[in-house]
């Protein structure tokens, strides 16, 4: 119990709060963002084996194993790692993510512990369709380009992909909340300067109830042992035109870098550079934790509470039926 609670309090941790808008990430490194007390996206890795094979313990990052030992928090910071292993793959993770003044990143490296073998990989920003049915995003292209996609109220069986979301080059997209709120969400690599095979899914079509804004990785590929494959997220909340304009001239930036042959390396310090952690770690130690942590902290001390009362009641007891 006490390992339980330490670590729910170590999660926690991981939070930040950028004017409204809530980001967290689960030991696993899955990133889920609140508005207005409402989730509006979830951010994960999908995975599937040979012929579509899905198992949760590859499949979906959130069941992946991961090692809270190893994970680490700070204001601007946070840091998870583990392993995730079923019949097509054995894959060591480690995720970074930096959290800035106004935007945060995310660095996800994953390492094939053994030859292993992929039909597919795709980042996923899931939104809720009671939400955001019937409801635009803009679709991010390399060239520069928008393209809006309508998130459409009824599912179409049979047809997942929504009309006009499949591209080749896309880099991102921007997801409105109302008004001119929002979030502007970039996927990238090196290994794909041009962008990346992009669509926007129905989940309905396997009785869910989100739609996905889907970034695919690779299509038929092997990992070999020892083979890395690293992605960068970067995500940008804004509250005014002003500020996603800040965030898709970041996003222009990065394509434009990778374009130009310069590495991840190089676009992750960039973009770092940008999002000021320095005066992000001030902000956050004026502030104060945010209301959720305290909560979790408040949480944490009456599970305490009660478990250090459970033990004073049952440890005489237990050593008076063992003198009887």
């Amino acid at each position: 119990m006490f390992a339980l609670a330490a670590l729910a309090v170590l999660l926690a941790l991981a939070q930040v709060e950028y004017d409204g808008v809530d980001v967290s990430f689960g030991s696993t490194g899955t990133v889920t963002i609140v508005h207005e007390r409402l989730t509006k996206t979830r951010g994960h890795i999908y995975t599937w084996g040979p012929e579509w094979r899905w198992e949760d313990l590859c499949s979906y990052q959130g069941s992946w194993v991961a090692q809270p030992w190893r994970a680490g928090v700070s204001d601007v910071e946070a840091s998870f790692e583990g392993v995730f292993q079923c019949s097509f793959a054995k894959v060591s993770w480690k995720e970074k993510a930096w959290l800035g003044v106004d935007s945060f990143l995310i660095e996800l490296n994953m390492t094939a512990d053994e030859d292993s073998s992929f039909k597919a990989m795709a980042w996923d920003f899931e939104l809720p369709i009671s939400l955001f049915a019937g409801k635009n995003v803009s679709l991010l292209l390399s060239n520069g380009t928008q393209v809006s996609v309508e998130l459409r109220k009824s599912h179409i069986s049979g047809t997942p992909a929504l009309s006009g979301s499949a591209y080749s080059n896309g880099v991102g997209w921007v997801i409105p909340y109302g008004g001119d709120k929002g979030l502007v969400v970039a996927v990238l690599g090196d290994i794909w300067p041009n962008g990346m095979n992009v669509v926007a899914v129905d989940n309905r079509e396997w009785q869910g109830n989100t739609y996905s804004l889907r970034s695919w990785l690779f299509f038929d590929f092997q990992m070999p042992k020892g083979v890395t494959i690293r992605l960068l997220i970067y995500v940008h909340p804004y509250l005014n035109w002003e500020e996603l304009e800040i965030g898709l001239s970041r996003v222009r930036e990065a394509v434009r870098m990778l374009q130009n042959g310069e590495s991840s390396d190089a676009v992750k310090s960039c973009l770092i550079f940008a999002m000021d952690l320095e005066e992000a770690a001030a902000a956050r130690k004026a502030r104060g934790p945010p209301l959720t942590l305290i909560a979790m902290l408040v949480a944490y001390a009456v599970i305490t509470a009660i478990a250090a009362a459970i033990i004073v009641y049952t440890l005489p007891k237990h050593k008076k039926e063992q003198r009887q």
